[in-house]
């Protein structure tokens, strides 16, 4: 799975996901088609790729910020 952003300027109706998307709002994705080899393939102008990023850990030095 991957993640991608509306970047269109408004909602999507995506017929894969058999829902509307909201313009900015980052969705799941597949990476292939339902014959499994086939890659989906997201227009730039309308899609974005969206990296996973690691959750920031929690600060538990004790000490406090200044």
């Amino acid at each position: 799975m991957s993640k991608v952003r509306n970047v269109s300027g408004g909602p999507r109706y995506v017929p894969l996901l058999d829902r509307e998307v909201a313009d900015g709002e980052v969705v799941d994705v597949p990476d292939t088609q339902s014959d499994g080899t086939s890659p989906v393939v997201w227009p730039e102008a309308t899609w974005q790729p969206v990296k996973d990023t690691p959750a920031k850990k929690a600060d538990t030095s004790g000490k406090a910020d200044s």
